[in-house]
């Protein structure tokens, strides 16, 4: 690695730690090498020798700004200063310009609330043109958006539409697609009413299973935890084994403190009906009876599966939740 990347290195390492022990620091375990492991980023600054690629430059940051604060500000705002001017109009390096825009969002992501505003988290889109930039939108779906990573967050991703979907600078082909992007995201946001969609709802018999239709707006009567998924998604068969072993949620859906909806997501009934018996013992399994999820894209559901958390007066609660955060909810009835 050369000097000048490693001193970087070190001195953004040593920065953001000072700043999440602040009093006002956001609380983060995630350093830019978790990110690697946890979200297959490729990172430049760890290429072995003989490896052609290499990472754009880094700011260098004045000796004489000293505070920890000051000198994450200066780094966001001269980050792009060094790097090829061929590559902010074209993916000269997708490598190297990965792990930037990474190395950009994480520093961001970690200042302090209040330090920061829309101005500094909209600069590389600002300062990109033609391809750069749209591989630079591309990178902002991929880590403010997409399940996985740890710097998702859709407060910031649609800030980002909202400015892709406007700006002259974006090709329209690339408008249209974060226009219908952006209506997806802003769709059963946190505190705002879930979306109402026909429901049938199967229940354990003496032989097989009894069905009721239904929708979930009239499923008011407590809290509910919707499960979205897949038949035959390595992902949802992996959750729902997570979830059947679950005590804390057994518990609260035995006792009545919460329903689980596990809705499957699949346009023949008798799919549906073939599968039930794979699912948890405990809650409820269900049918979009009228495929509106499928064909309306009332929620977002682009990778499965999705939780979300729904209270018992129709109120989404939390939006593509971790089981984690769904047994921390529940233990609290």
């Amino acid at each position: 690695m050369p000097h000048s990347l490693q001193l970087f290195s070190t001195v953004l390492l040593l920065t953001l730690a000072l700043i999440s022990c602040s009093a006002t620091g956001k609380q983060r375990s995630q350093m830019p090498s978790s990110v690697e492991a946890s979200f297959e980023v490729v990172d430049t600054t760890r290429l072995s020798e003989g490896t052609t690629a290499q990472p754009y430059p880094m700011v260098e940051i004045p000796e004489n700004i000293q505070e920890p604060l000051q000198r994450a500000l200066y780094a966001l705002e001269h980050f792009f200063d060094r790097w090829p001017d061929a590559a902010m109009e074209q993916v000269v390096d997708s490598a190297a310009m990965e792990q930037g825009m990474v190395d950009y969002l994480y520093v961001y992501s970690n200042m302090p609330a209040g330090s920061v505003t829309q101005k500094d988290l909209l600069r590389p889109l600002k300062l990109m043109r033609g391809k750069a930039l749209s591989e630079a939108l591309r990178l902002y779906t991929k880590y403010l958006y997409e399940n996985g990573s740890p710097l998702k967050n859709h407060t910031l991703y649609i800030q980002a539409l909202q400015w892709a979907t406007t700006s002259p600078q974006v090709e329209y082909v690339d408008q249209v697609i974060y226009k219908d992007m952006l209506s997806l995201v802003l769709q059963n946001q946190v505190g705002t009413p879930a979306s109402d969609f026909a429901i049938t709802l199967a229940r354990p018999a003496a032989e097989g299973y009894t069905f009721t239709d239904t929708t979930l707006y009239t499923l008011r009567d407590k809290p509910k935890v919707v499960i979205f998924y897949t038949p035959g998604c390595d992902r949802c068969t992996h959750l729902l084994g997570e979830v059947s072993h679950d005590q804390i949620l057994q518990r609260a859906n035995q006792g009545g403190k919460v329903d689980i909806l596990y809705v499957s997501l699949v346009y023949e009934r008798r799919e549906w009906e073939q599968g039930l018996s794979d699912l948890p013992s405990f809650g409820t399994p269900a049918f979009n009876a009228d495929l509106r999820l499928l064909e309306e894209s009332l929620y977002d559901l682009a990778v499965t599966p999705v939780i979300y958390v729904i209270s018992s007066d129709g109120i989404v609660l939390q939006r593509e939740a971790s089981l984690a955060e769904v047994r921390r909810y529940v233990s609290t009835l």
